[in-house]
């Protein structure tokens, strides 16, 4: 546990390289000292050539992940936040690990940090987001993790409706799910911490090139969080989603 009137950290499991400033960039600006964990920030041995790296500027592979990374650290830089990278591939890269295999990883690294608060992805659109969300369900299967702070990813939650189908799985699933509002962290929604995360997320300069014309103006809408815990009515064990 943290030492009395200090702070624990937050550990936010990101995605990829881009999701947590992309997502939670404002609650990284206001709450310093984070851990930020990329889960899929792996470099393959053999270069592979995708349409998504060249449209970011890049040749392959390793010269996307060794530049992405470096995107990473100056951004969390920024916000005086932690970078952890994880080893796993890019779906992009190579078929995508088991959930249990990512949820091991995940609670490994979460051990180095007592006290620290989860914050994970709601799992929207992409397989690779929706395997991580499927990770940290593990681990609530498990009871290693009975309560956590869930954000929106931005960008993927443009998508219609998706957000309120993910929340109804949660709690159809025996999670109590409950939307937090400017109070849990006010810090957040300052001009300063906007500011910032204007600043963090345009250290991203490969993956803004990548979208272009389609860059969505979603990256400055207000973050979203809900905590996510065991429902007290129940209290039954997470059925499979």
């Amino acid at each position: 546990m943290a030492s009395a009137g200090v702070v624990a950290p937050l550990f936010v499991v990101s995605p990829h390289l881009d999701d947590a400033v992309f997502s939670c960039g404002s609650l990284l600006a206001a709450r310093r000292g984070a851990v930020v964990c990329t889960v899929f920030a792996g470099t393959p041995a053999d270069p592979v050539h995708r349409s998504w790296d060249e449209a970011a500027g890049f040749e392959d592979s390793t010269q996307a992940m060794h530049a992405r990374t470096l995107e990473d650290e100056y951004a969390l830089s920024l916000c005086e936040a932690c970078g952890v990278r994880l080893g796993f591939f890019d779906g992009q890269y190579a078929p995508l690990p088991a959930a249990q295999t990512v949820a091991r990883a995940i609670a490994e690294e979460l051990a180095r940090w007592p006290g620290a608060t989860p914050v994970v992805p709601l799992g929207l659109r992409h397989s690779d987001h929706r395997c991580v969300a499927d990770a940290w369900l593990v681990l609530f299967r498990a009871r290693s993790m009975t309560s956590c702070i869930v954000y929106e990813e931005a960008i993927h939650r443009t998508a219609r409706d998706l957000t309120g189908q993910r929340l109804a799985e949660l709690a159809n699933a025996g999670l109590s799910v409950e939307r937090l509002d400017e109070a849990w962290c006010p810090a957040r929604t300052s001009a300063r911490a906007q500011h910032m995360k204007r600043r963090c997320v345009q250290a991203y300069a490969s993956q803004l090139r990548a979208f272009g014309a389609r860059i969505p103006a979603d990256l400055g809408a207000p973050e979203q969080y809900w905590r996510v815990e065991w429902a007290r009515r129940t209290g039954s064990p997470l059925r499979g989603s």
